[in-house]
């Protein structure tokens, strides 16, 4: 018999309507209290959680850049988002595997290619949106051993590591990392200064 194309299942490489970046910005709406842009922390008072209501999601989520449908998400479609942040966030614990939640979201979601040849849900609105997270959200759960929180204890963002050798330690240079820097410097500066006045 003619060797046609290869036996072995292979690799389709197909378009999403919804990135890496849309998944990892859901799973960002818990976050520290660091997890705010130029935040001064002096009191930890736990997570924040940006799914508690219709328009706390929305906000969030355009403010950062997804894409989000015109009309509010109904408590079902919070709940949809919440079940892909839970997800994404347990894939740090290499026991932790598929949720209950994220399972049905996937067995729901029905998948067809739009317009412009990318795989997409056949539902519309939030219900949609939240289908659409699903084929990137496979993609996250592939590059679980990627899948950082940020050094700062006090932020908690979520982020995937695309530097070489793995070792990117924050969420973000500008904010995270400049404090950080910020904070080696002064205490740096006072150990200096305290030991000149010792001496």
């Amino acid at each position: 018999m003619s060797r046609v194309g290869p036996r072995e299942p292979g690799i389709v490489g197909l378009a999403t309507r919804r990135s890496i970046a849309d998944v990892i910005w859901v799973a960002n709406t818990r976050h520290g209290p660091g997890g705010h842009w130029f935040a001064r922390v002096t009191v930890d008072d736990g997570d924040h959680d940006h799914l508690r209501t219709a328009a706390e999601a929305v906000r969030y989520l355009a403010d950062h850049g997804v894409d989000v449908p015109d009309e509010p998400p109904t408590a079902d479609d919070l709940a949809g988002l919440a079940a892909i942040r839970e997800m994404v966030r347990a894939l740090r614990d290499p026991a932790e595997g598929w949720t209950d939640a994220a399972l049905q979201l996937l067995a729901r979601a029905r998948f067809g290619l739009d317009g412009e040849r990318r795989i997409a849900s056949v539902a519309t609105g939030w219900s949609g949106f939240v289908d659409d997270l699903v084929p990137p959200l496979l993609e996250v759960v592939r590059l679980r051993d990627r899948l950082e929180i940020c050094g700062n204890p006090h932020c908690r963002l979520v982020f995937i590591d695309a530097s070489r050798n793995g070792t990117r330690r924050w969420c973000d240079d500008a904010g995270c990392s400049n404090r950080a820097r910020v904070r080696r410097h002064r205490a740096a500066s006072r150990a200096a200064l305290s030991t000149a006045v010792s001496h």
